[in-house]
């Protein structure tokens, strides 16, 4: 009779939590922010540092980005650099690979890489990590450390540390 009873009172607690009571809402689902739709558009901005063999001057960027599945496509500027450009105009295109679910509640890291034309200092290859975080259903933030590193002649780093903000875009 005795576990009659307790199972009837576990059960009991068991449904008294899982059922919402008049006026409390039910559990949500994981917010997916941004992630959670097919395509993405957004704003980063970056501060960070290049380097040359000659030189390190602090720098800056700022552009927008137009993403799906995973892929960016970047337009922006960056400067100043530390050869042969105080600022440059720049177009991206990079892949990214998420560590976990895009569609977690409590966000996911990802890889990225890619190619960058720097229109006046020559070709980057880009590469970096980040972290993306839901703000609500359709915006998220987005954390990422990137390197830039300028293949031209005299090599040149440009390393940032950006933050991007990411609104869905309806199918």
């Amino acid at each position: 009779m005795s576990r009659r009873l307790l199972m009837s009172l576990l059960l009991a607690a068991a449904l008294t939590h899982a059922i919402p009571v008049q006026g409390e809402t039910a559990p949500s689902a994981p917010t997916a922010g941004a992630y959670g739709w097919f395509g993405r558009a957004g704003l980063v901005c970056s501060v960070g540092i290049s380097h040359a063999a000659a030189a390190a001057k602090p720098t800056a960027q700022c552009g927008g980005i137009l993403s799906g599945p995973f892929f960016n496509l970047e337009a922006g500027v960056m400067g100043p650099q530390a050869r042969q450009s105080s600022v440059s105009g720049y177009l991206s295109a990079d892949g990214w690979i998420p560590f976990r679910n895009p569609g977690s509640k409590h966000g996911f890291p990802l890889v990225m890489a890619g190619y960058t034309r720097m229109f006046e200092t020559g070709s980057a290859f880009n590469y970096g990590i980040a972290y993306a975080y839901p703000v609500d259903t359709s915006h998220s933030i987005q954390f990422e450390a990137r390197d830039y590193w300028i293949v031209a002649d005299p090599q040149q780093h440009n390393v940032v540390l950006r933050v991007a903000w990411l609104v869905g875009l309806p199918d």
